[in-house]
């Protein structure tokens, strides 16, 4: 659970600061969208590496490591001024992959119950975390604080994951992978998803055509290419489907992308709504901190909605969950398209995200979590995170070109329109996906007490043969 709370607290904190810290820092547009993608850049060159090298060695020991990275880039980015530290202190924060390594701790322990509860339980504290990481960020924007402070929030959230991690047990040699790290295949990945963040965050500021972007897409292609060749010639490839629920895992994958899509209309194109000036005859003239506040509402949604997702995968299923929840999620962005006042009425949306959207995230995690193995579940929750940046990364990239304020000085209200019909139209497609992907029930093959079962019904079936 704190691996998550780290995570939110990390990438939502600064979100309201992005000004200040761009105007006392002198950082121009492009500097300022580095120091906030260097996080995520981070992260695809740690995951693949550092996943499977919990996999192989353990992940306590990794995680370990990893968290005093972490801190460290924590204390460089609120101590040293300037651009570089910045920089260098959110990408070792991003290397912190702590959430898929704390998987591989809790998988060798846990029952397929207790997988599905953690799951449910990480998404819940997520969606609680992540507007509360952002409502911090606009306090201290809001009075004045220094911006640094941030910063000693997030060394503290990564403090207590080490004293956690220092106290708990390593993961049983049983349960590590026999083989040698793919240093290729886990190097390849990071390569080519770094590649393609770069094209993508550099896109809407420098151009689509311009050098850099061209090449970074140039070279995510073509060190793809040779990583899945690499991949599928390799004797331990970094995410082997050997024994799993593959159309699980998948569609646990494309869930969590079915997630990621909407949710930026949430954290990045609704404080741009709530803040247009009301001279525009549409804006409602919030502030930074009250454009967070509405944020808030997502905490009772979210609430009753692990009340519905958990009710829902047990009496119906993760199909049904998924489309029921879809359907009406589409519904929603069609009410933040049309219906955009009163001011109020952002609350009542925001409410019934948390209900709704967050179901699909919720569902992701639970798939994506009962499909690994004991020896390879850091990287089969790596891989999600994956997912789930680069797929962020790309939204906002999109979204942040569409919504390009016009000659009158801010976002003409039908781009926000548009942006949140094609937000819904993207559920839509989801959910015919789910409706015929997805499976009706969960099944965990790899739980401890799933391992039980396949010994006992083996053990019944040896004596039934010599009899």
């Amino acid at each position: 659970m704190l691996s998550g709370v780290a995570l939110d607290v990390q990438f939502g904190i600064l979100s309201p600061l992005v000004g200040t810290i761009a105007a006392e820092s002198q950082l121009t547009a492009s500097e300022i969208g580095w120091v906030l993608n260097a996080m995520m850049l981070g992260s695809a060159v740690s995951i693949g590496l550092t996943t499977r090298l919990g996999d192989t060695y353990g992940h306590r020991k990794v995680l370990i490591v990893l968290t005093v990275l972490a801190m460290l880039g924590s204390l460089l980015a609120a101590t040293i001024a300037g651009f570089w530290p910045l920089v260098i202190g959110r990408f070792l924060g991003g290397t912190a992959a702590a959430i898929p390594l704390s998987w591989g701790l809790l998988r060798p322990r846990a029952t397929a119950n207790q997988i599905r509860l953690s799951a449910l339980a990480l998404s819940l504290t997520m969606a609680i975390f992540t507007p509360l990481a952002i409502v911090v960020g606009g306090f201290f924007a809001s009075l004045g604080m220094p911006w640094q402070g941030v910063f000693w929030v997030i060394f503290v959230a990564y403090a207590v994951l080490l004293l956690l991690a220092l106290v708990s047990p390593e993961t049983p040699g049983a349960a590590l992978v026999n083989s040698t790290v793919d240093w290729f295949g886990a190097i390849g990945l990071g390569l080519w998803v770094t590649a393609l963040l770069i094209g993508i965050s550099e896109g809407p500021t420098r151009g689509w055509t311009s050098p850099l972007v061209l090449g970074g897409f140039t070279v995510s292609a073509a060190v793809l290419v040779v990583w899945i060749f690499q991949q599928r010639n390799a004797k331990a490839p970094i995410m082997a489907f050997r024994n799993m629920d593959v159309r699980q895992a998948v569609v646990g994958y494309m869930t969590i992308l079915g997630a990621s899509i909407p949710a930026q209309g949430l954290f990045v194109v609704l404080p741009l709504l709530l803040q247009t000036p009301t001279e525009s005859g549409f804006g409602h003239g919030m502030s930074v901190l009250e454009s967070s506040y509405v944020l808030l509402a997502m905490l009772p949604g979210s609430s009753l909605g692990y009340v519905w997702t958990r009710w829902g995968l047990q009496r119906l299923g993760p199909k049904w969950v998924l489309v029921i929840s879809g359907i009406a999620g589409f519904v929603l962005y069609l009410g933040f398209a049309f219906v955009q006042s009163p001011s109020w009425i952002f609350y009542v949306w925001v409410f019934f995200y948390g209900l709704t959207v967050l179901s699909f995230l919720t569902v992701g995690y639970t798939l994506v979590a009962a499909s690994g193995r004991q020896d390879n579940m850091a990287v089969t929750v790596g891989m999600q995170t994956i997912v789930q940046f680069v797929s962020s990364v790309i939204v906002v990239a999109v979204v942040l070109n569409i919504l390009n304020p016009g000659s009158q000085g801010f976002i003409p209200q039908e781009k926000f329109v548009w942006v949140y019909i094609g937000m819904g139209a993207s559920i839509l497609v989801f959910v015919v996906l789910w409706a015929l992907f997805a499976p009706r029930r969960i099944t965990d093959l790899h739980a401890i007490d799933a391992e039980t079962d396949r010994e006992r019904i083996t053990a019944n079936d040896v004596v039934a043969q010599r009899y």
